[in-house]
């Protein structure tokens, strides 16, 4: 099999050679330490087994509270979103539905979208539902609606969305009023707050998108130390006293989105995907360098079949982050892989320091693909990985043996 290697290996090489060549005796402490020769030598994965097995791991990624919100649908993609009403007073157990002049949920929609954006808007058709059990912050799709919406979500509608929304950088907060039975749930809450033993009961609304949807669209909520950003809201204008009306702003303190599972061609790809979520794993295994080798260095490459990907209105990701799937294993060896538009892969030069860890181990790892934590919770772009045919994920050492003590 004719090798390819990259330039820097050909340098390195040369390099190496030419150095060899010097004839000046090294010092008298030197002597001691270095071998009468010294030679790099390569190891390709294209004709040695350094990648034991390349899958593609589907993972529990729970979506609360991270600052983004889901909603709309993609194809076989459904994207929906809960929200729990934390700050609901005590003080308007009397309040009737009557009261009630009117109820408004406020989203505010952010800027990615993924789907059909072609208007310049997206259509995010929805409608709100009251929420009839329990959901915590660790609660996922299957968690929930694996087996469907009964005994989860009540039929009734409590409001509905059927505008388009614009694309833009700043767009103006959707405004959703609810029905005659979203102001009666309302009255209800008011009741149970009042009521120790019934306040653990109000599980909140879901917003469900309608099968006209044509994009899944993101709203903004606030995340764990980011207070400040706009939070969904229900402003609530009730009847105090027959000569006074008052304003209420009940904020979501517990928000979370829900995608459905989707299927993906993971024996063709090693499939990068939040929120869903998938995870390329890759296998690596070091038993063809010799005892003692020292790692000079290491080259991953993985190739991006584009036409495979989804990808929404953001620049698509230009670096993966990598890291040993061994919790113990100091934070410091992981490391990235860019982008490189010339040859269609990401690729690290960094990750030497992660083999010479698994080198002095066991002489295996499993090495996890991943995104910065920006892009893990702020979009739903799929990256397809090749894993079959021509281009693989390739890997490159450039070792040299260590002398026998």
């Amino acid at each position: 099999m004719v090798l390819r290697y990259p330039q820097w290996l050909i340098v390195a090489v040369l390099a190496a050679c030419l150095t060899g060549g010097c004839n000046d005796a090294p010092s008298t402490v030197g002597a001691e330490f270095l071998p009468d020769t010294s030679q790099l030598r390569v190891l390709s994965s294209e004709d040695t087994l350094l990648i034991e097995a390349t899958f593609t791991e589907r993972i529990a990624q729970p979506l609360f509270n991270t600052g983004i919100l889901y909603l709309g649908r993609v194809g076989n993609l459904e994207a929906r979103t809960l929200l729990r009403f934390t700050d609901i007073p005590e003080t308007l157990a009397t309040v009737s539905p009557d009261q009630i002049l009117s109820a408004t949920l406020i989203l505010t929609p952010q800027r990615y979208a993924l789907g059909d954006t072609s208007s310049g808007a997206t259509f995010v058709p929805f409608r709100i539902h009251k929420v009839l059990r329990l959901w915590t912050p660790q609660a996922t799709w299957d968690s929930l609606f694996a087996a469907g919406d009964a005994g989860i979500l009540d039929p009734v509608e409590l409001g509905q969305w059927d505008a388009p929304i614009p694309l833009q950088d700043t767009v103006e907060p959707v405004r959703v009023e609810l029905s005659s039975a979203g102001r009666e749930l309302l009255a209800e809450w008011f009741r149970w707050q009042a009521d120790s033993t019934l306040r653990q009961q109000i599980y909140g609304i879901a917003l469900v998108p309608s099968p006209g949807a044509q994009a899944v669209r993101a709203f903004s909520t606030q995340a764990i130390g980011q207070l400040t950003r706009p939070a969904p809201m229900l402003e609530v204008v009730y009847r105090r006293s027959p000569d006074q009306n008052d304003t209420l702003r009940l904020t979501a303190g517990y928000a979370g989105s829900f995608l459905s599972p989707v299927a993906a061609d993971t024996s063709q790809y090693l499939v990068l995907q939040p929120g869903i979520a998938y995870r390329p794993a890759l296998s690596i295994r070091l038993d063809a360098l010799p005892a003692l080798a020292a790692l000079h260095r290491a080259e991953l490459r993985l190739p991006l079949d584009t036409a495979a990907c989804w990808t929404g209105n953001r620049e698509r990701s230009r670096f993966l982050i990598l890291t040993p799937a061994d919790s113990g294993a100091p934070s410091w060896l992981t490391t990235t892989a860019t982008y490189d538009a010339t040859s269609g892969a990401y690729i690290s030069k960094s990750i030497a320091p992660m083999l010479e860890y698994w080198l002095r181990r066991s002489r295996r790892g499993k090495l996890l693909i991943t995104l910065q934590g920006a892009e893990l919770y702020g979009h739903l772009d799929r990256l397809t990985l090749r894993r079959l045919g021509s281009a693989v994920p390739e890997l490159i050492l450039v070792y040299s043996e260590r002398p026998q003590p």
